[in-house]
């Protein structure tokens, strides 16, 4: 089981980065908008698996798999 004060940082980080790239999806400032999504995304997915929480993996692992295809889609992954 992860620290919870790091799980507390992921979560909330996680968290801000979302909201980031939402703000940035709204601005359409692509790719960066997808970059900071995707992390959030990854971020959330280790708090769902420490908490083993079925329903936040399947989200969040579909969600980071779409923006991944999407950047390579698109020729814009790294």
């Amino acid at each position: 089981m992860l620290n919870k004060n790091y799980l507390f940082f992921v979560e909330w980080s996680a968290t801000i980065l979302l909201l980031a790239g939402a703000a940035l999806t709204s601005f359409n400032v692509y790719p960066m908008n997808v970059y900071l999504s995707m992390i959030g995304n990854l971020g959330w997915l280790v708090v769902a698996l420490a908490w083993r929480k079925w329903s936040l993996i399947t989200i969040q692992l579909v969600i980071t798999v779409i923006y991944l295809a999407g950047l390579i889609s698109k020729g814009a992954f790294l």
